[in-house]
């Protein structure tokens, strides 16, 4: 038994690679640790939860950054910017993009109204990807483990979202051309097309109502239900902030789908005090 208990707590020990001079500056603010002489004696089995001192991660990162800053002063030498004149505000011209960042923010404004797609929206997708490690229930793979297999909640929702907003950017940048007209590659997009005339229709509101209700309730019935587990590991508070950044994350695509399949543009489009609240 008394090996068991020993075992578990060197599994969840960290051990940190210092000098014995910055052991004697550190020991007193954490007084549980012991310091062991040499790193070398370590066992493999102690060295996988081996945490890398700051100085040579910081040695690390900073030839790195040389190496690319290098990289892009060469670049910039070969490559002009692509300035171009003075703006003129009666002349505005059809095939005006935002820089790459924010390309997918520009795309979202084909989808939805801009208050959504400007500021709504990324910040619960943002929001929603920044409380994901603390979600996460794997509680023995700790803090700095980020593989599949110790955390495939957050790494599957991440990995989603980041994905989506890179295929927002992709579209933006090489598929749309003059007035935000879908251009396919091999399109040539110094030839102006005619936006295509689609009659867009919204749901009806008890329609949009119906459709919310349902969707959520499914969203948060369902992997209950399915995922018991799942549901007890994570606890009452957490499961639900988990199922409801996933819901809203999910809307997304369903939106898109609905405006290119069925010429969807509001699901629920509501007028409240002098002001139109469209989803």
């Amino acid at each position: 038994m008394a090996e068991a208990q020993d075992e578990s707590k060197e599994k969840d020990e960290v051990i940190v690679r210092m000098s014995k001079r910055e052991w004697e500056y550190v020991k007193d603010i954490h007084v549980t640790a012991k310091y062991k002489e040499g790193f070398e004696t370590l066992t493999p089995k102690q060295q996988d939860y081996t945490v890398k001192h700051l100085r040579d991660s910081v040695g690390i990162e900073f030839i790195a950054a040389l190496v690319f800053t290098f990289i892009i002063m060469v670049w910039s030498l070969f490559m002009d910017a692509p300035l171009k004149e003075l703006a003129n505000p009666s002349d505005t011209p059809l095939d005006e993009r935002a820089p790459w960042y924010f390309i997918g923010l520009q795309e979202l404004l084909i989808y939805f109204d801009p208050w959504l797609a400007g500021v709504v929206i990324p910040s619960i997708l943002l929001v929603g990807l920044i409380v994901l490690p603390f979600i996460d229930p794997n509680k023995e793979s700790g803090v700095g483990r980020y593989s599949f297999r110790a955390r495939p909640i957050a790494v599957s929702a991440f990995c989603f979202g980041y994905a989506m907003w890179y295929i927002l950017i992709i579209v933006g940048q090489f598929f749309r051309g003059p007035g935000r007209v879908f251009y396919w590659p091999w399109e040539d997009k110094a030839v102006v097309k005619a936006a295509p005339l689609v009659e867009m229709t919204n749901f009806h509101i008890a329609g949009g109502f119906a459709f919310f209700i349902l969707y959520f309730s499914i969203c948060i019935i369902v992997p209950r239900l399915i995922f018991k587990s799942f549901y007890k590991t994570l606890g009452i508070t957490r499961y639900y902030i988990f199922v409801s950044l996933m819901a809203i994350m999910w809307l997304i695509p369903i939106k898109i789908f609905l405006r290119y399949v069925f010429n969807v543009k509001y699901i629920l489009s509501l007028q409240i005090f002098n002001t139109a609240l469209n989803f």
